[in-house]
């Protein structure tokens, strides 16, 4: 029997390997094909159903491939390569009890699997289970010293909990392990824009140098494209993000995709993410083309944009993360732009231009910081939707407290030691106030962030501090806080765009890179000067000011929502109007250079 088992097994991997060879030229039907020959020659051998599932994922055909890689467990309940990949493939669907269940169950078989501990990290930060996170990846690195993937991973990790000098510090690590890992330079980079230590010449120069890199490893850049040389026709204009979900990015997008002139634009959107959401379909229905490029390799993706006759590709992720950067170094459209994913250049020869406005990069003052020619837009950069309708607080916090209370809803990260310092300084100018401090995810930061406030002066009492919240409670929240408190030097542009619907003032300073200027360009396009601080100094007593004076604070309440609604802020089709113009004259000058 053993014999027969051996025999049978040995022609279902020759048929497995042929599946392989097929599976690396993106040919997953084919392989597929093969896979099933291996179930036939051998119909309880596991690794025969993991790679049938392998191939099905590959088609998109979901349920098939999680059926494919469960009748694996079926069929070799101890083997942990098989769990593993059952809990990878859960975790593509979203479906994390289920995940986190089978990765267990693959780490108790094989402990000395280091993949396990990795994807069990990325499955418990999305359960909101920060420490548990931490102690997979502890484990990962236990496993491997050297494993410069899991060092990135927890670098990042670092990144969003606002961990910026021990993030620097792992980064740097994988990078003297692997100068070649995947997207190391880009996570490096994202995290300067946090440093308030740093001048913008220095971030700058950093983006340049790491920049330039970007997808080095590849091909030479296209200098011919297939494209028909007419100023005139109708454009294909292509957006490209990993951020198609409950993400600002998305929120962003939408009105414009809604309003795009479909008689002068073909739009296609690509999305890099594999996690099904509620949000990604919307954005799909109000889009003539929509492809799923996560599973894809760069080369697949060129191929696919090139043949969709793509005029103008748009990043929206930067040196975020789930970004295809990599692509862009090849240059598959003849007119790239970074856009609303990311604040600042990407510092990539192979990027045309980036769109920003004149309140964030004024016109002759940041261009030396960037590789793209920057366009600017006429009001601001942002064009808001308003991702929940509900309705603003009168009195907030009525019968709970007397005191002031101000309110933080940025993401952890751009909590730094900077902006702590700024915020007590406003603390200690109005003694009896309180601090809401929204999405720590993890109570050893919640203990950091008191630790840091009392060395400040401020008593730890003063501050209360939540983890992330579901969106309309996260709106609520803001309604029933007195004043927002903007992040620096990375400021808010969603979170004060909230801030302000929800009726709530927020004080921007006005900073001295585009990044730290972000609220400052919401606030003067919406008008409301009087909230714009030039200074530290200034910054202070502006919010010292709002604490103090109730009639103030309340004219604001009642006034922000409709001022915002009739600004350029929420003008979505006068916005769209002016990005296309911008487009159609990207599109001109590249046909007159042809």
């Amino acid at each position: 029997m053993g014999r027969w088992l051996s025999v049978t097994q040995s022609a279902a991997d020759r048929c497995i390997a042929l599946g392989h060879a097929l599976e690396d030229d993106g040919d997953f039907a084919g392989a597929l094909a093969r896979y099933r020959e291996a179930i036939g020659v051998a119909p309880d051998y596991a690794p025969a159903y993991m790679n049938a599932g392998n191939a099905l994922g590959g088609l998109g055909r979901w349920d098939e491939a999680l059926e494919a890689q469960r009748k694996a467990v079926e069929c070799a309940p101890e083997y942990a390569r098989a769990h593993f990949n059952l809990g990878a493939f859960l975790f593509n669907r979203g479906r994390l009890a289920e995940a986190t269940a089978e990765l267990l169950e693959a780490s108790r078989l094989q402990p000395d699997m280091t993949e396990a501990p990795l994807l069990l990290a990325d499955v418990y930060e999305m359960l909101e289970r920060s420490e548990d996170a931490e102690r997979q990846y502890r484990q990962a690195l236990l496993l491997a010293p050297d494993h410069a993937g899991a060092m990135v991973n927890f670098g990042w990790f670092c990144v969003r909990q606002g961990r910026m000098e021990e993030a620097s510090q792992w980064l740097q690590r994988a990078k003297i392990a692997d100068p070649d890992v995947s997207g190391l330079d880009g996570q490096i980079l994202f995290a300067l824009n946090f440093r308030a230590d740093l001048s913008p010449e220095q971030i700058a120069t950093e983006h340049f140098r790491l920049g330039k890199a970007t997808g080095g490893s590849a091909t030479s850049p296209f200098s011919f494209w297939p494209n028909t040389i007419d100023p005139a026709r109708r454009i294909h204009v292509g957006y490209v993000s990993g951020d198609f979900g409950p993400h600002p990015v998305a929120f962003f997008l939408r009105p414009i995709l809604e309003h795009h002139d479909r008689s002068q634009f073909e739009v296609f959107g690509y999305s890099n993410s594999s996690q099904p959401n509620s949000i990604e379909p919307t954005l799909r229905e109000r889009s003539d083309h929509w492809q799923m490029i996560a599973q894809l390799d760069d080369a697949q993706v060129v191929d696919r944009i090139r043949r969709d006759r793509i005029d103008i590709l748009v990043d929206l992720s930067g040196h975020t993360s789930r970004n295809r950067l990599s692509v862009f170094a090849r240059h598959p459209a003849p007119v790239q732009v970074s856009w609303l994913g990311y604040l600042n250049t990407t510092g990539m020869p192979a990027m045309d231009y980036r769109i920003t406005d004149a309140h964030t990069d004024p016109e002759g003052m940041t261009e030396h910081l960037h590789t793209e020619r920057l366009v600017r837009m006429p009001h601001s950069q942002w064009c808001y939707f308003a991702s929940e309708e509900i309705d603003t607080v009168g009195r907030p916090h009525d019968g709970e407290t007397d005191a002031i209370v101000f309110g933080s809803f940025n993401q952890y990260a751009k909590i730094t030691d900077s902006c702590l310092a700024l915020w007590a300084q406003v603390l200690a100018r109005v003694p009896d106030s309180k601090l809401l401090v929204f999405d720590v995810r993890q109570a050893g930061s919640a203990n950091t962030l008191r630790s840091k406030m009392s060395a400040l002066g401020i008593d730890p009492e003063r501050i209360r501090i939540y983890g992330r919240v579901p969106l309309r409670e996260y709106f609520a929240a803001i309604g029933n806080v007195d004043i927002a408190l903007d992040a620096y030097p990375y400021n808010g542009a969603t979170t004060t765009l909230d801030a302000l619907w929800m009726g709530v003032p927020v004080v921007a300073l006005r900073g001295d890179r585009g990044i730290a200027r972000s609220s400052y360009s919401i606030l003067r396009t919406l008008g409301a000067t009087d909230l714009i601080a030039q200074s530290v100094a200034e910054y202070v007593a502006l919010n010292e000011r709002l604490a103090r004076d109730d009639s103030w604070r309340m004219r604001l309440r009642q006034t922000l929502r409709s001022r915002l609604a009739a600004s350029p802020l929420m003008d979505a089709r006068g916005f769209t109007a002016a990005l296309e113009v911008r487009y159609r004259a990207m599109w001109q000058a590249w046909c007159a250079s042809r």
